[in-house]
């Protein structure tokens, strides 16, 4: 439909509005009414397909339009969800034309409530007479004004004039074509701006130090282990049964109702035990322990009280199951302990796990990613696969009807279960897309797979679900409160779409049982550590330890399985850093069991080493890692481990950061247990892994391996044969001179502040060791990185350091003074150009400047920053240094400056003192204008010298070129002409 057909075809329908407005005014017509009368028409002419004449499959038609669910007069769920593929994009709440949209309180209260909880940034508000569109990102409360966070709004008779600018905003081409995200940008008001996990993490994080301290009072027997499963429990079973509350699947005001009694916590456990019978999954189940605790009744009432609306800004039937996920996950990060001052014993606080503490954090796997690595190793197992079962005549015969069914899905790191939700939610998905499909309904129907929800629209049957759920999902992980989390987790998922409309469908299937028991699915045990373990004797561990360790035996845990060859589908985010080895016991077993700790103890290694071998035949493998696995020494063993006996089918590399609180990179890797062949590399410039990369690049795998196991994913054969080279001719850096590294001034804990005691956040935030002027002799004049640009440094004099020991990680103060190259650790400019100058003054710096020293005079520092400087050795360092290759702050590091390959010239031949004394000249002059172009206050002036500045430059490049012997061609290559 062309934009003058929509236009015209939008005239009529205000026409028509126009004519017979008292009539829609009136409260004879109702919001049902205006919606397909009016709003439905509204958003077709904006190019949705509202009522799915395409006839797209269930979970991916472009609007899920909800029947009315109301509950104590408050409805359950937005009129429409508007979507591409599976994601929300926006809301839009419908109200008859008798609502006062402008003015009404509840009505924007409650599509804010809707769109905040699901996590959407703008959703709409209409009764087709108005129409608002509001940010859904600020917290919503219920005193709100009708006007707050309302970024537009217009009436009926604008709608003529505003339609372009509507259809740029909400159209389905605007979405497609990003005028959606960036208008949301564009108007995004950052002062107030808080996302609901933020808010729902605080407030869960509020409920368990509540709880932990009225539990610990009251029941001075409890163990601190003990106290983390009792608070994790109620927590757990609270959350499942508001948000059961809130889809219609339990009765309203369930948990409301026992804030009345006079013992909430018995009438609670009540609750519970119903709830047990009802769902039967172990996620209520008794114990009398638990049951019989002590616990204030205002802790209690409060907690549940505030879950309810008005009070809460929260809308727990749009929830989405992967945002509890993300606050659980960061929820796990933390364990309830003790305090031990002064005699007091049992008082409940909160702490940070020491490994998380290590690792600097809990860092939760986005959604996309999740999905990326879902599609790409689960997805190809089921591609083009039937998902009906077979019966047993057919299994004897061989029947290949059962193979998805057959199919085991592991995540031996599970945490909150994110990889473990995304697949199931795939298998979900292609289950439902395949018994929709016409040729397959009437069979689906009658073996109870599926039910009609509505016109041509259908939902699997709860026993279908619990069927896949059982059958395919499996995950491990060593910390008992994740594995319960994960549980909690699937169980929402497998409830996600359900409501009270459908309450029949729920029991009629199942026995009158919702939930099925995970407890041979998920399970809790170290995935790395084997009962192997206790065959090493030295034993004599603590409690403490001992929890740490919790071997688990994956052929007894799991024995079907493994006697079928093992897992189909390995997925997940292992864990980063080195937080297991707690004892030498532990890492004389991780030393005897794993190939990949003969470089280092880095726990992903042996996580990629230990998964791997899970595999069946042909089983597909996804991780998201840290790119340093791929070139560091210290993974040597690892690559050779992958490299001979698996094959790389994909290698993404994400040049931003994933991670919002995690200073690392990394790229997805998808693998298989096949004989090696090709490996395509994906080099993403963003984080939209689901569009296409920028560069995609085709690698045969024994090409690593002839490499010396060196997986160089930014080299293509023509870069491999110049790097080749380029390295015959040369020596590495660390043979002719000394990188070396700067201070770090302030870091809680290190240090000693001017109190005498280490730094605290005060002394990182008032930095009391800098100072704009020099105060004393022990102050010395600092440098940092944007100071430097290449052969220059501006010094401004008005950065001084009180230089010593009372720094968080002081250096030699010889690594500040002398003859020596400054190289910025950020890469400059779009080139990402490596940085460096000549220094020998006195001249102090932190991390973000990296020293090289000269130990001797034999060779000249000139020669060497000429290289530096040079447009090839940038090129090589882009190519064989994944950090260069960020998207944002792309650096260079000390380990990387050390193997830059550089010619060794012998000075005693007349040809080679030739090449060197040019270079050096070139220097020279370069640094002298440098300097003459900073201080030039003509511009004409100033313009003539920098492209003198120019011209030294390119002559510093040609003479490089012709000492590395590159042709035409590899220049070309190199300077990116090819």
């Amino acid at each position: 439909m062309s934009q003058k057909e929509r236009k015209n075809q939008l005239h009529d329908l205000v026409s028509l509005f126009s004519t017979n407005i008292v009539q829609y005014k009136s409260g004879q017509y109702d919001e049902a009414k205006t919606r397909v009368d009016f709003i439905d028409k509204f958003f077709e002419l904006l190019g949705w397909d509202v009522t799915n004449k395409q006839g797209w499959s269930e979970s991916y038609r472009d609007v899920v339009r909800e029947d009315k669910v109301k509950i104590d007069g408050s409805k359950k769920a937005p009129d429409y969800s508007f979507r591409i593929g599976r994601e929300r994009k926006f809301f839009v709440e419908a109200k008859k034309p008798a609502v006062n949209i402008k003015e009404a309180i509840e009505p924007a209260y409650q599509v804010r409530r809707y769109a905040y909880t699901a996590k959407l940034p703008l959703s709409v508000l209409t009764d087709f007479e108005e129409f608002a569109i509001y940010d859904t990102r600020i917290k919503p409360n219920k005193d709100d004004k009708a006007g707050k966070e309302r970024i537009f709004y217009c009436t009926y008779q604008e709608y003529e004039e505003k339609f372009d600018y509507l259809y740029n905003i909400l159209s389905k081409d605007a979405v497609l074509k990003g005028s959606f995200d960036r208008y949301v940008e564009d108007n995004k008001n950052k002062k107030g701006t808080s996302e609901v996990d933020t808010e729902l993490l605080a407030l869960v994080e509020e409920w368990r130090v509540d709880l932990a301290k009225s539990i610990a009072i009251n029941n001075k027997e409890l163990s601190a282990v003990n106290l983390n499963t009792v608070v994790q429990r109620i927590i757990d079973r609270i959350v499942f049964l508001r948000i059961a509350e809130d889809r219609g699947i339990e009765e309203e005001d369930l948990l409301l109702s026992v804030t009345r009694a006079e013992n909430v916590y018995e009438k609670l456990v009540h609750l519970f035990i119903k709830a047990d019978a009802k769902y039967n999954s172990g996620l209520f189940a008794q114990f009398d322990w638990i049951d019989h605790i002590k616990i204030e009744n205002k802790i209690l009432s409060n907690i549940i009280t505030n879950l309810y609306y008005p009070e809460c800004p929260y809308e727990f039937s749009v929830l989405p199951i992967e945002i509890l996920g993300s606050i659980y996950e960061r929820f796990l990060g933390k364990t309830i302990k003790f305090r031990n001052i002064k005699g007091d014993t049992h008082t409940a606080i909160i702490e940070e796990k020491p490994e998380v503490k290590k690792a600097g954090g809990v860092f939760y796997t986005p959604q996309y990613i999740v999905d990326y690595i879902v599609k790409n190793t689960l997805g190809e197992k089921i591609k083009d696969k039937t998902p009906v079962t077979s019966t047993e005549r057919q299994r004897r015969e061989g029947s290949p009807l059962d193979e998805i069914a057959a199919i085991k899905i592991c995540d031996p790191a599970c945490g909150s279960g994110s990889f473990l939700v995304g697949a199931y939610q795939y298998l979900l998905d292609y289950h439902l897309d395949y018994y929709s499909k016409e040729k397959n309904v009437k069979s689906a129907l009658k073996n109870a797979k599926i039910y009609e929800a509505g016109i041509n629209s259908y939902k699997l049957t709860i026993e279908e679900k619990q069927r896949i759920l059982t059958g395919n999902i499996y995950g491990v992980d060593i910390d008992s409160q994740a594995v319960e989390v994960t549980k909690l987790s699937l169980y929402l998922k497998l409830l996600e779409d359900e409501s009270k409309q459908f309450k029949d469908h729920l029991f009629k299937y199942s026995d009158n049982t919702l939930l099925p028991s995970l407890e041979e699915n998920i399970k809790c045990g170290n995935s790395l550590i084997g009962t192997d373990f206790y065959a090493q004797g030295n034993l004599d561990f603590s409690e403490e330890e001992q929890l740490k360790v919790n071997c688990f035996d994956w052929e007894r845990e799991f024995a079907e399985i493994f006697k079928a060859g093992g897992f189909d589908v390995v997925v997940g985010n292992p864990p980063y850093g080195f937080h297991q080895i707690h004892n030498d016991t532990v890492k004389k077993y991780f030393k005897q069991n794993f190939v990949s700790s003969q470089g280092s103890f880095e726990h992903y290694f042996f996580f990629y080493e230990k998964s791997l071998k899970l595999l069946t035949k042909n089983g597909r493998h996804g991780f998201i890692v840290p790119v340093t696995w791929l070139t560091i020494p210290s993974a040597l063993s690892l690559r050779k481990f992958i490299l001979e006996n698996y094959s790389i089918k994909e290698i993404s590399w994400l040049s931003d950061q994933v991670f919002e609180t995690a200073k690392v990179n990394t790229l997805i890797s998808i693998m298989q247990k096949s004989t090696s062949s090709k490996t395509q590399v994906n080099i993403y410039s963003s984080l939209d892994i689901l569009a296409k990369p920028n560069k995609r690049i085709t690698f045969i795998q024994d090409n690593f391996k002839k490499a010396d196991y060196y997986i160089g994913i930014f080299e293509d054969d023509i870069d491999q044969k110049i790097i080749a080279k380029i390295c015959n001719k040369s020596e590495p850096l660390k043979h002719f001179c000394r990188p070396c590294s700067g201070y770090n001034p302030y870091e809680v804990g290190k240090g000693i502040a001017p109190n005498g005691r280490p730094h605290s956040k005060k002394t990182v935030q008032t930095k009391p060791y800098h100072s704009e002027k020099k105060l004393g002799k022990e102050w010395k004049p600092e440098v940092i990185g944007r100071n430097l640009s290449r052969y220059y440094i501006n010094i401004t004099n008005d950065r001084w350091i009180k230089y010593g020991y009372w720094l968080a990680a002081p250096r030699d103060p010889a690594n500040f003074i002398g003859k020596r190259i400054l190289v910025q650790e950020i890469t400059g400019g779009t080139e990402r150009r490596i940085i460096a100058t000549y220094c020998d003054k006195e001249l102090y710096h932190s991390r973000d400047i990296i020293p090289i020293k000269f130990d001797s005079d034999s060779i000249n520092p000139f020669y060497i920053l000429a290289l530096l400087n040079s447009r090839l050795i940038t090129w090589y360092h882009h190519k064989r240094n994944p950090k260069a290759q960020k998207g944002l702050f792309p650096k260079v590091l000390v380990s990387d400056l050390i193997k830059l390959p550089l010619v060794a010239l012998d000075l005693s031949k007349k040809a080679d003192k030739t090449k060197h004394d040019k270079l050096v000249s070139f220097v020279d002059k370069m640094l002298e204008l440098k300097q003459k172009e900073a201080a030039e206050p003509n511009q004409q002036i100033k313009t003539m010298i920098s492209r003198q500045i120019e011209g030294i430059d390119k002559a510093i490049d040609t003479a490089v070129y012709a000492l590395y012997d590159l042709s035409e061609d590899e220049i070309k290559v190199v300077e990116g002409e090819r």
